[in-house]
């Protein structure tokens, strides 16, 4: 039912076996689109997910044979935590990605030191536009709640409506979801939408269903307020989204 609904909506659907085999299969669409990127002398730019599940991923992405010096990489979110933390999305990208092969490519960190946070956004805001846009491809995960990025439902009303809204310019954001127990910097709903192709990376029957539902919710039309986030990184340009799920 599932492969069903994304493929009425428009949206590509991939599944394996297992974890493993997910996260290879992800692993090798990603590599293809950024080495096609590269065709031709151009630069390419990937943007990822923190977390357990994207992490084979980018072990995977780590050893692929691109000219990785082309390629810039940041995140699509981060707790407002120092590299190092525990709970540091960048530590992990450097940890998995950032080796082998990948070592050479050029991160982008969400996270400023000592930086009030409408320093750190327009800090990062530079940094990111001048990373090669539209970006060639996006890796985005999703939570229990249809949260991707850190656009949490329960984030306050005003910071998600902007993060979210098509017409607000702006590249990243704050959010302070009651959910969480840190603050998070984000990119915006357009900003993860300017990408010649948007993967998003689920396990497990659970996630599934809450994705299904999401969906059916939405009858496959643009996010409106309080519905799950992940629809609007969806539903608009669906044609340049491919879902990957295993159980």
């Amino acid at each position: 039912m599932a492969q069903q609904l994304v493929t009425e909506y428009g949206l590509h659907w991939h599944e394996e076996a297992d974890a493993t085999l997910l996260a290879e299969s992800l692993g090798r669409a990603v590599g293809k689109r950024l080495g096609q990127a590269l065709d031709g002398g151009q630069l390419a730019s990937l943007v990822v997910s923190g977390g357990s599940t994207p992490a084979p991923v980018l072990k995977y992405l780590s050893g692929i044979d691109l000219d990785w010096s082309r390629i810039s990489v940041t995140l699509a979110d981060e707790r407002w935590v120092p590299p190092g933390h525990p709970d540091s999305n960048e530590s992990l990208v450097r940890n998995t990605l950032l080796t082998n092969n990948a070592a050479a490519a050029r991160f982008v960190s969400l996270y400023r030191e000592g930086l009030s946070e409408d320093q750190a956004l327009r800090q990062v805001s530079t940094d990111l536009a001048a990373m090669q846009q539209p970006f060639s491809v996006v890796m985005l995960g999703m939570g229990g709640d249809g949260h991707t990025a850190s656009l949490f439902p329960d984030a306050p009303a005003d910071e998600l409506g902007a993060a979210m809204a098509l017409d607000n310019p702006a590249m990243v954001a704050f959010m302070h979801p009651p959910s969480v127990t840190q603050a998070r910097i984000t990119l915006t709903r357009s900003c993860l939408l300017n990408a010649r192709h948007r993967f998003l990376h689920i396990t497990g029957d659970n996630k599934r269903s809450v994705l299904v539902d999401a969906l059916e919710a939405s009858g496959g039309h643009t996010y409106l307020a309080g519905q799950a986030p992940v629809v609007g990184l969806l539903t608009e340009k669906p044609g340049q989204a491919s879902i990957y799920w295993s159980p």
